[in-house]
């Protein structure tokens, strides 16, 4: 009781000292700036929170800390920012997204130059400066603020391709009795099979292959209402875009069509798709073809990476090489390919000073930061997928560091000069880095990216540096499309020659609601003829044995009636 009685006169001195901490958070946080961001899960590397931060302490003197908030789904993102419960700097989503939220007139203009790291150094092939000619220059916005591009209000942050990815181990082995029996593959080695298969995927009728019966259950598609509604676009108009003459333009708005007419079509041919998958999904795919669940994925190119690096290495550090390697492929079929891009944006905040205030200050600063290519490696090396930050090279500077890091991953070559590289094959991947026009030739520093390698430089049987007559430069890496490094690499970068066939979703609009409706359809469409002909055939077996089995009940019952009758 002394002891409890005591206490009581410490008391005021501890509500006093609660007091002046309680004081001291209140300064220490009025003296933060916040910045709140809003990307996917599992996108960044967390550390550049931290370093951004510190940089800014150190040249500024100020307290910024980043406050970062994760989403699922696109549409999740949207119904939060919708609400209004959290207000955000700066969000992260996916083209269309940004095209939606433009078209709604809740996004703001990026003043562009304040991002001088994303200015210089994204590529042009997805955001043009001097021109229209960008992809996301492509993407049009109309609000009361007049009319604008994509341009004007995303920077790009990673991008990539809606392709294939197979097992063709895992196809051949588990159909093969199919293929056995097929004329066109039953007198066809295991080898030849093989190399059969992975042409198939790549060739115009790359998409079609999937509504082949040879891989019937060996695979899953997109629970994905526009991706899949995408690869069921290029099945619709198929003889279109092989022999159409019509400009990129045209045929980009073929693959945006969402006519009441094109959406019927499309859903009927996706649900006959149904009928010969293994299931839907949206991120287990790319696990379940590792464990080899299923041979066959339509997938996101960051997505294909990740899959071809576990079925290559049994660790998350990529050092240690399976026993058991399973052997991936990635790949765009010759018809064609949506070209995704997620961007950054601003959301539109009501308080004009907000535009003057810090908070947005560093919001830009933290685009900016995350612009530089050294931040940028920093993400692809995070997450797999591939950056609109890229290689920068003009007569004044030489940055190749995204392209020295591409190259020191790939790993193409051991550097031994006497290694035999003539089965190689040139592949040219001149459009995703700037290359100043005056530059008549440079090497790629390796030391940006390996302290262990010095001044090294890229063996030149593998990469190559030139330029035509007409001064048209092309960079060329020289690979094996066999090997995980060329597997890796035609995941994860498209071919020259597909670049014009790559296409850019637009934002459904007024026809949103009428392909969920139909995506819906497809969803829970009625079971294949022949399911239901076995269910109706167990139904009547059932309802006759049931039949059957009252009326025998109904003569014993009958029976035993008359018996005790007579006994009477």
């Amino acid at each position: 009781m002394k002891k409890n009685y005591r206490s009581l006169f410490l008391i005021p001195f501890l509500l006093s000292g609660l007091t002046a901490c309680s004081n001291n958070e209140t300064n220490n946080k009025e003296d933060t700036i916040y910045v709140h961001v809003l990307n996917a899960e599992d996108y960044m590397d967390m550390s550049l929170l931290d370093s951004f931060s510190e940089m800014i302490y150190e040249r500024d003197q100020k307290k910024v800390s980043i406050i970062y908030d994760t989403y699922d789904t696109n549409e999740t993102m949207y119904n939060s920012l919708k609400t209004g419960k959290t207000t955000y700097d700066l969000i992260c989503c996916s083209e269309y997204m940004v095209q939606r939220l433009a078209n709604e007139g809740l996004l703001h203009t990026l003043d562009f130059s304040k991002l001088p790291n994303y200015k210089k150094y994204t590529t042009k092939y997805l955001h043009s400066f001097d021109d229209n000619s960008g992809k996301l220059n492509l993407l049009g916005v109309n609000n009361n603020s007049g009319t604008y591009t994509l341009a004007d209000y995303a920077a790009g942050y990673m991008w990539g391709t809606l392709g294939i990815l197979f097992n063709p181990d895992y196809v051949l082995t588990n159909n093969e009795a199919k293929f056995n029996n097929n004329p066109e593959w039953k007198d066809l080695s295991y080898e030849e099979r093989k190399e059969k298969l992975i042409e198939t995927f790549s060739s115009s009728d790359g998409y079609s292959f999937l509504w082949d019966d040879l891989i019937a259950g060996t695979q899953s598609i997109k629970d994905s209402m526009r991706d899949t509604y995408a690869i069921g676009n290029f099945e619709v108009f198929k003889d279109y875009y092989l022999n159409t003459d019509d400009s990129y333009n045209k045929r980009n708005e073929k693959f945006n069509d969402s006519s009441d007419e094109t959406i019927e079509l499309i859903k009927n041919k996706l649900i006959e798709l149904k009928s010969n998958i293994f299931g839907f999904e949206v991120d287990s795919g790319k696990n379940d073809i590792v464990t080899q669940k299923i041979g066959v994925n339509v997938a996101w190119s960051g997505d294909a990476v990740n899959s071809i690096n576990r079925g290559y290495y049994a660790d998350d550090d990529w050092t240690i090489v399976r026993d058991d390697i399973v052997e991936l492929y990635y790949t765009i079929p010759e018809i064609g390919a949506n070209v995704w891009m997620d961007c950054f944006a601003t959301p539109l905040q009501n308080n004009e000073s907000y535009y003057s205030s810090d908070e947005y200050k560093y919001t830009l600063e933290f685009l900016d930061y995350l612009s530089s290519p050294d931040n940028a490696i920093a993400n692809v090396y995070y997450n797999g997928y591939t950056s609109f930050i890229t290689s920068n090279s003009s007569s004044d500077e030489i940055d190749n560091a995204m392209l020295a890091y591409m190259l020191y991953s790939y790993d193409f070559s051991d550097g031994d000069e006497d290694e035999d590289l003539s089965s190689y094959e040139t592949y040219d991947i001149t459009p995703f880095f700037n290359i100043d026009e005056n530059i008549d030739s440079f090497s790629v520093d390796l030391s940006y990216v390996s302290e262990a390698l010095l001044e090294e430089e890229v063996d030149d049987r593998v990469f190559t540096f030139s330029k035509d007559e007409n001064g048209e430069i092309k960079i060329l890496i020289h690979y094996d499309p066999s090997s995980f490094e060329g597997r890796l690499l035609t995941a994860q970068y498209p071919e020259r020659s597909d670049t014009n066939t790559l296409y850019v979703m637009n934002d459904y609009g007024i026809q949103n609601d009428k392909i969920v409706s139909m995506w819906e359809d497809v969803k829970v469409n009625p079971l294949p003829l022949w399911i239901v002909v076995s269910l109706l055939t167990f139904v009547i077996l059932v309802l006759g044995y049931l039949g059957s089995y009252k009326l025998i009940r109904m003569y014993k019952l009958k029976r035993r009636k008359r018996l005790r009758a007579l006994n009477k």
